[in-house]
């Protein structure tokens, strides 16, 4: 008796690439993945404005708050400045009195004359 020796049997069949298959693969892939970049790309855009959108009325917001101090800044400047109260911190707190007429004395400013042309020669 002799010693049988099996055959190995391939029972996996060896497929061709279908290259005409795979290309219309690779379309199909690319075709949805430019769609769903594009609808990604909506989506992130639509997201943005909508960001902006919140940051602008912020903006806005914070600007009319700044307008509104800015008044109030004005007003209070006004009244800081006015001569009544001036005069009044003078003579209550800084002990100051206002002068007579004769201690007054009104300066006027002086003007400089304008420097004479280079082409002009003094006369005696």
């Amino acid at each position: 008796m002799g010693f049988v020796v099996p055959k190995d049997v391939d029972n996996h069949p060896v497929r061709e690439l279908d290259r005409a298959r795979q290309r219309e693969l690779w379309w199909w892939v690319l075709g949805v993945g430019v769609f769903v970049g594009g609808l990604l790309l909506l989506a992130w855009q639509r997201n943005q404005w909508t960001t902006i959108g919140y940051g602008m009325d912020e903006l806005k917001k914070a600007a009319a708050v700044e307008e509104t101090t800015h008044r109030d800044l004005l007003v209070e400047a006004a009244t800081l400045r006015s001569p009544q109260r001036i005069e009044e911190i003078a003579t209550t707190q800084l002990h100051m009195v206002a002068p007579t007429r004769t201690e007054a004395v009104v300066i006027e400013r002086v003007r400089q004359a304008a420097a004479p042309a280079k082409t002009l020669v003094a006369r005696r």
